[in-house]
């Protein structure tokens, strides 16, 4: 094929670079050719990170993302779990004026979503203006053990 324009390729750009067989390298022979290759791969359970066809974007690094451990209730769960507290022992009823300890249940913060029909008298580490409000209001009364919020 000496002298000849296109080696018996046909047209000019066809035997031209990696136009045919999907790229070189990783770069997009697992989306074209060697896709078949590539899922039967991940489907016996083979998780190289370089197969990963789908995967964008950012990760943030660990150290960024701050993680707060705190177990909160809101006040119409509270008013709403009263009753099981006292048969688990966990509150106490007189009459019609409910005790309860939240560091007890781990419970370190009261959130202020919902209503609340009871009177309750609850010790927590902390909780929101909403829900001191609330509680206040319908008779009840709140001591917080750390004042800040």
């Amino acid at each position: 094929m000496r002298g000849r324009r296109t080696h018996g390729y046909g047209r000019v750009g066809q035997h031209r670079k990696t136009g045919q067989r999907a790229g070189r390298g990783k770069t997009t022979q697992w989306k074209k050719s060697k896709k078949s290759y590539y899922l039967k791969q991940k489907e016996l359970g083979f998780p190289d990170p370089d197969w990963d066809m789908g995967r964008r974007g950012f990760k943030r690094p660990q150290d960024i993302v701050r993680i707060y451990k705190v177990n909160t209730i809101n006040v119409k769960d509270l008013d709403q779990k009263i009753d099981t507290l006292v048969i688990g022992k966990k509150a106490t009823k007189s009459g019609n004026t409910y005790s309860i300890n939240m560091n007890e249940i781990n419970i370190q913060k009261i959130l202020g979503k919902g209503d609340i029909n009871k009177v309750i008298n609850v010790t927590v580490n902390k909780a929101s203006q909403k829900a001191i409000d609330k509680i206040e209001s319908a008779g009840g009364k709140i001591t917080l053990l750390s004042q800040a919020e």
